[in-house]
């Protein structure tokens, strides 16, 4: 079960981590794409590449970087081949701190992050992650 759980955490540190983009000039080949639909009218499809929490979500199809202040509580389920749960988590909700001196408009979005890893004992493994994150989009439109 020590396995599953490695899993599942990096699954989830895969969307958490959404809010994680490193720099725009970091390979995309390794990075994790993510589509965040939000409350402004816009969907984008992120580049997530790094596990920090906080740092920059970059945009693939224009300049915009989305810069996390909360994350809604997070879910996520590892299924075996067959389709049946072996784990699920579900992480709570968190802020940056000094959120709630911001003076920017703040969007709010939703995103899920589906993939799929090789366990030695129990095979091909698919990791679901969904969850919501708030924070403001730059450059300012």
């Amino acid at each position: 079960m020590k396995a599953l759980a490695l899993l599942a955490i990096a699954g989830l540190t895969m969307a958490a981590s959404l809010a994680g983009a490193g720099a725009a000039a970091a390979d995309p080949t390794k990075a994790q794409t993510l589509t965040l639909v939000c409350d402004n009218g816009s969907t984008y499809t992120v580049v997530v590449n790094s596990s920090g929490a906080w740092s920059p979500a970059h945009d693939v199809n224009s300049t915009a970087t989305l810069i996390p202040v909360s994350f809604g509580e997070v879910h996520g389920t590892v299924t075996d081949a067959n389709g049946s749960v072996v784990d699920e988590f579900t992480d709570p909700a968190m802020v940056k701190g000094r959120s709630g001196s911001q003076h920017r408009a703040t969007s709010s979005c939703t995103f899920t992050s589906d993939d799929t890893f090789e366990d030695p004992d129990l095979g091909p493994l698919h990791v679901h992650v969904e969850g919501s994150v708030v924070g403001f989009v730059t450059p300012l439109g």
